[in-house]
């Protein structure tokens, strides 16, 4: 089973590393990948979103090793689930809320004997989560791992909200490294013809690809992940725009 992780770590230090040596310690064949440890620290919904992303492109069993823990070491849960096919493994603060399933099983981890001989108060995701995902990718079962539980903490995806004569207000959830700004909209959502107004500024047509529209034009697409997208063609919506995660905005309907 391959190993992906998922982390507001960085590169700089020595924590993703950390990581990889213990899981490498307990299962020297285990694939790791590295999905990003560029979230922003602590911001738990950028994960959950990165996570929905991606995930369903991995083989089925893949083990999903998200820490973006700002309660580590206060009474949350470390949770093991598997759903959909997929293993998932980290804190219980709502980072998987957007990547389980109806048929979810989960246990809360709570076998010290599959965590680090000593399990710092401020590293779990060396001490705790990287040694389940180890075992698991080596045979263990999770259920082995700690008892099921059944009230995991989920928080629901944001959809936009209705507003008069068809228009919506949706919300940009994601900004990538482009500077694309991606929004809580899918693509099965979208009416025919429609507007878009970001911060009292009126975005262009809406293309299929970047390269339909000019060098430097503010136009809408839909995007890899299947949510509409503000970009600007060789250029950063973000910047042009100076628009932030969780900032709203108005899609309008026209006839």
């Amino acid at each position: 089973m391959p190993i992906a992780l998922l982390t507001d770590f960085g590169t700089r230090d020595h924590y993703v590393a950390a990581m990889k040596g213990a899981i490498l310690s307990i299962n020297p064949q285990a694939a790791i990948i590295d999905i990003t440890h560029e979230i922003e620290p602590q911001n738990i919904k950028s994960a959950a979103f990165t996570l929905l992303a991606c995930y369903r492109d991995f083989p089925a069993k893949t083990i999903f090793v998200v820490v973006v823990d700002p309660g580590v070491g206060s009474k949350r849960r470390g949770i093991a689930a598997s759903s959909g096919g997929y293993n998932f493994i980290g804190p219980d603060n709502g980072v998987f809320s957007f990547a389980l399933e109806d048929d979810t099983k989960i246990v809360e981890l709570k076998s010290s004997e599959y965590f680090a001989e000593r399990v710092s108060s401020t590293f779990h995701g060396r001490d705790i989560f990287a040694p389940a995902a180890g075992h698991l990718a080596k045979g263990v079962e999770r259920e082995i791992l700690g008892p099921p539980i059944n009230d995991p903490v989920l928080f629901e995806f944001p959809k936009p909200h209705p507003l008069h004569d068809g228009a919506v207000m949706a919300e940009i959830i994601h900004i990538d490294h482009f500077g694309n700004l991606i929004t809580n909209i899918a693509q099965q959502d979208l009416p025919e013809r429609f507007r878009v107004e970001i911060g009292g500024r009126p975005i262009g047509k809406h293309r299929k690809f970047f390269a339909e529209g000019e060098s430097g034009e503010l136009i809408s697409i839909v995007g890899s992940s299947g949510f509409l997208e503000i970009v600007v063609n060789q250029g950063s919506a973000e910047n042009l725009l100076n628009a932030k995660p969780g900032q709203n905005f108005c899609l309008t309907r026209e006839d």
